[in-house]
């Protein structure tokens, strides 16, 4: 495993200030080969000592080595200035996407396809950014005639939590996993006897190892660009493949036929 993979597995356990550190490593690998360690510490706003406490966390025997194991994932790319502000955007894109389908397990996808296709009903439970990727989701298995409900206020997710029954399925969207009530709502649906799936950021995080059903994407916070972050690409991506699954049955694309012929069909009709 190369060390900036080492790095984002064991960030969500990193202390506050040494997380500091990582994410300059991870979202700027050569300009820190760059650095000296002061400069380091002084770029993550924390300290020499915090700077050598996560480097001796990697096995790493002082701050020069960790550098020369950054050098070893240093890859071939074009300068920033040579790219226009879009190719800058699709470079993002493309990094997300890549490493995103990377860490795809088929069979886990297939299983989740095969959750939602025998469940009574499913909650999609997402707060702040990811509320608009629950949303997004609900209303493409609304119209698929399959019984989901987006949950993406903190009280509703509870309460629905609650009522859940052994044939529901709560599917839970969090870039870090580490959304407490998200998790706290999720881990109740479970307990109740729903299956839980998820599709998050960081593989270690609570939300990942709580689930029955997880999907492992690529955090957008650790790729390296300051202007343009979309929380949710990677995800979108995700329940892209899974409605496109889906929709593989007959039966829902049928539904979806007609659900489009209805909105269109009303969308024209005079009154």
């Amino acid at each position: 495993m190369n060390i900036l993979n080492e790095l984002e597995k064991i960030y969500p356990n990193l202390p506050r200030q040494e997380r500091k550190v990582a994410l300059q490593a991870i979202q700027e690998p050569k300009k820190i080969q760059r650095l000296s360690i002061n400069e380091l510490a002084a770029l993550a706003g924390t300290s020499n000592a915090t700077v050598t406490r996560l480097v001796n966390r990697l096995g790493c025997a002082n701050f020069y080595d960790f550098k020369l194991r950054l050098v070893t994932y240093e890859q071939v790319e074009p300068q920033e200035s040579e790219l226009t502000l879009a190719m800058q955007v699709q470079k993002f894109y493309e990094e997300v996407l890549t490493q995103t389908r990377q860490r795809i397990d088929e069979q886990v996808l297939l299983e989740i396809v095969a959750r939602i296709s025998h469940c009574r009903r499913i909650y999609i439970f997402g707060l702040g950014s990811s509320g608009y990727t629950a949303k997004e989701l609900t209303q493409r298995l609304i119209r698929m005639g399959i019984a989901a409900f987006g949950m993406t206020e903190s009280h509703s997710m509870y309460i629905s939590s609650g009522i859940v029954e052994k044939d529901d399925v709560i599917l839970a969207l969090s870039s870090t996993g580490n959304t407490a009530e998200v998790n706290s709502a999720a881990k109740l649906g479970k307990q109740k006897g729903a299956t839980l799936i998820s599709i998050t950021g960081i593989k270690d995080s609570p939300l990942y190892k709580l689930s029955d059903l997880a999907i492992l994407v690529k955090n957008s916070n650790f790729v390296d660009n300051a202007r343009f972050i979309n929380s949710q690409f990677a995800m979108t991506y995700i329940i892209d493949i899974i409605t496109t699954l889906l929709l593989d049955k007959q039966n829902y694309r049928d539904k979806m036929d007609q659900t489009i012929e209805l909105i269109t069909s009303n969308k024209f009709d005079k009154h």
